[in-house]
């Protein structure tokens, strides 16, 4: 994952480490569906603020699991970058993320809440 700031926007680039692999929409719930997925997730802090919620370049496909009955909203294989709207004050920033990527036979490990801390 890479994450840049400039004078009114926070990006970030979510990048599978393996081909096949997809990250979890946004919008699923916080503790997924029936505990399935990891719903992707950008904020800011320190001395950023967000002004509006952050967008994703894909749009988000269905994806049936029909061993588990379950539906899954998931971006499509590959990177997926968020884009999220700030206001900067001061010097320094943090970004929190959490995320899962997923093949259609693996999971990897999610990384959930996960903070860096950065200057601009």
């Amino acid at each position: 994952m890479t994450i840049t700031v400039d004078a009114s926007k926070a990006t970030a680039v979510f990048r599978p480490t393996r081909p096949g692999f997809h990250l979890y929409s946004s919008d699923l719930p916080p503790d997924g569906v029936q505990g399935l997925g990891v719903p992707t997730r950008f904020l800011v802090g320190g001395g950023l603020a967000a002004t509006a919620r952050p967008t994703a370049d894909k749009a988000v496909r269905p994806l049936l699991l029909r061993e588990l009955n379950v539906t899954l909203r998931v971006y499509p294989d590959g990177p997926v970058t968020f884009t999220l709207p700030v206001r900067r004050s001061g010097h320094s920033g943090t970004a929190t993320v959490s995320y899962g990527a997923c093949s259609a036979t693996t999971c990897m490990a999610p990384v959930t809440d996960h903070i860096t801390r950065f200057t601009y």
